[in-house]
């Protein structure tokens, strides 16, 4: 400072008037490269894209020179679509064949997705496709799933809806409907598949009540036309909402209660008083409880459902089936291999033949043979006895693997008995369902139904009255078919279709009601090119973020970062 003549003041004037035009002139600069760098990707990727539609071009006239066959005349309209297909969308990179190929890995081959970049990564060197980022894969997920949901759904008179609701962490509830017209389920079996049904509505809502049922419906017949069918499990607030909409809007109407959750509720009518029901259940609890961490952990009972456990009671009846069958068999080796001549076994044979004859083998008590041959042959060796001496009470006590299985397993013979009635139960109600679920509900199904049950005389009374029950509720839901039509017994296909959209959100950090509810009219489709292009090009990623902050609201994950977000330092 000293070389300097001019007041210090001036000075830092001079001085800082300086260092912001050099910063001014370094962000112009920095904004200029930026600008020019956004212009170099985009014009290699349009250059990229003109490229490849060259070669295309330039492919497809080759193989038009060098084929003039009638088959490849006969091929000639597919062509388009195939070059078509290995072009990107309007506005977008990746060709249509990677965005299918994409979509159909994550909605159909169960790949997360950072899992569906890095097998296209590893596919790379065979099949150079473009690999999308982790989150493209989700984007082109929603785009598509809001695609179809927006998309109109014919009008017809002949609709039948299907109709649940889905629940997760929180308080929202999603209500899905999903639609079939009666004129397709002869070609479905009567049990249709996912690419059979439409998405029709996809509502959530923190409160759901039948009112509010009632309006969705009828926001969705407004659109599809009055439906002949909907099918429900009678949950509380869907049972009244279709009431109101009937009583409302469409009288004629027929609410058919699912087959499946029918059934369930018979059973839980019957087995939830029944004391040897609920005693099994709780020796198969303690049971679990006790040897999951031992030598017996591959023969326990499978965990007890907290939800629709009637709808899957038979396990528990075919483990318990299983378990007897394996006792009968006799082959404990799985367990524990060694036999020993215990103190007990011994006294056992000697108070069944005398201590004359038994007497040789009190030296062989304590030592230890690998199977029951060894055994067998030792014993017979040291005395006189036959195998015929050696009856089940004796292998009883010195087989190890049996008398290991009965310290864990020994309650179960105690229900054999039970568990035949449960099993007529269990077998009678898989019949019913199996049969209404292929041939469809129609006003005379009940006497077709009946041939292929086993007959009363061959059940024992309780399954035989329980059979009855469940017959005369089908009998009273078939007497609202009108004659000659043939409907939907069961909601199967909303069960099915919960099952896999809650594949997506077990990934989830938290399983709520987020947009990934959007995937379920993605896989419900049948994605193809054409669909796809129409999808990418109609629906921008602004518009999925506008239904999201429309119909959702911030996620619970939002949320969670924003109450737990650390201190901000503030410059």
């Amino acid at each position: 400072m000293e070389t300097f003549k001019s007041p210090v003041a001036r000075l830092a004037r001079l001085f800082q008037t300086s260092r912001d035009a050099w910063k001014a002139k370094a962000l112009d600069k920095q904004r200029r490269l930026r600008a020019a760098q956004i212009k170099i990707r985009d014009l290699e990727a349009s250059r990229a894209q003109w490229k490849a539609r060259a070669l295309a071009a330039e492919a497809e006239a080759a193989r038009r020179d060098a084929e003039p066959t009638p088959s490849a005349e006969a091929d000639e309209p597919d062509a388009p679509a195939q070059c078509l297909a290995r072009l990107p969308p309007a506005g977008h990179h990746h060709s249509l064949l990677v965005m299918q190929l994409t979509l159909q890995m994550y909605l159909n081959a169960g790949l997360g997705s950072r899992g569906v970049p890095r097998i296209l990564h590893l596919l790379a060197p065979w099949f150079p496709v473009g690999v999308p980022a982790y989150t493209t894969v989700l984007n082109w997920v929603y785009r598509c799933g809001l695609a179809v949901l927006q998309r109109p759904p014919e009008r017809r008179e002949d609709w039948i809806y299907v109709v649940d609701h889905t629940l997760a962490l929180g308080v929202a509830k999603c209500l899905v409907i999903l639609g079939i017209p009666a004129s397709r389920l002869v070609e479905t079996g009567y049990s249709p598949r996912h690419h059979a049904m439409q998405v029709l509505a996809v509502a959530v809502t923190e409160h759901s009540t039948g009112a509010w049922v009632a309006a969705r419906l009828w926001e969705v017949a407004q659109r599809t036309g009055l439906p002949l069918q909907i099918v429900a499990d009678h949950g509380s607030d869907l049972h009244k909402g279709i009431a109101l909409f009937q009583q409302d809007h469409a009288p004629t109407c027929v609410e058919t209660y699912d087959i499946s959750h029918r059934i369930a509720t018979r059973l839980k009518a019957e087995l939830t008083p029944d004391a040897r029901w609920n005693g099994f259940l709780a020796h198969a609890r303690a049971t679990l409880a006790s040897f999951q961490q031992t030598d017996l952990a591959f023969l326990l009972p499978p965990r007890q459902r907290t939800k629709a456990r009637f709808m899957h009671f038979e396990v528990h009846v075919e483990w318990a089936q299983q378990v007897l069958a394996y006792e009968d068999r006799g082959d404990f080796s799985a367990i524990r291999r060694p036999c020993v001549l215990s103190v007990t076994a011994w006294e056992h044979l000697r108070g069944r033949l005398g201590a004359t004859r038994v007497q040789p083998l009190r030296p062989l008590i304590g030592y230890r043979y690998p199977d029951k041959t060894a055994f067998s042959q030792t014993l017979q060796a040291a005395s006189d006895l036959t195998l015929d001496d050696l009856d089940d009470a004796f292998w009883d006590l010195a087989d190890t693997g049996r008398a290991r299985f009965l310290q864990g397993f020994a309650w179960v013979r105690s229900y054999r008995d039970d568990l035949v009635v449960y099993a007529q139960m269990m077998e009678q109600s898989k019949a019913i369902q199996a049969f209404l679920k292929s041939e469809g509900l129609h006003a005379g199904v009940c006497e077709p139904l009946r041939a292929t049950l086993a007959p009363p005389a061959a059940l024992t009374p309780r399954a035989a009255d329980f059979t009855d029950r469940i017959l005369a509720q089908v009998a009273q839901e078939a007497a609202q078919i009108p004659s000659g039509q043939t409907w939907l017994a069961s909601s199967d296909i909303i069960e099915s279709v919960f099952g896999k959209y809650k594949t997506f959100t077990s990934r989830s950090p938290l399983k709520e009601v987020g947009r990934l509810v959007l995937a379920i009219p993605a896989f419900i489709t049948d994605l193809t090119t054409s669909v796809i292009r129409d999808a990418m090009e109609s629906v921008r990623t602004l518009d999925v973020e506008r239904w999201v902050k429309t119909h959702l609201g911030d996620s619970m994950l939002a949320k969670r970062r924003q109450a737990f977000r650390g201190p901000v330092a503030d410059t």
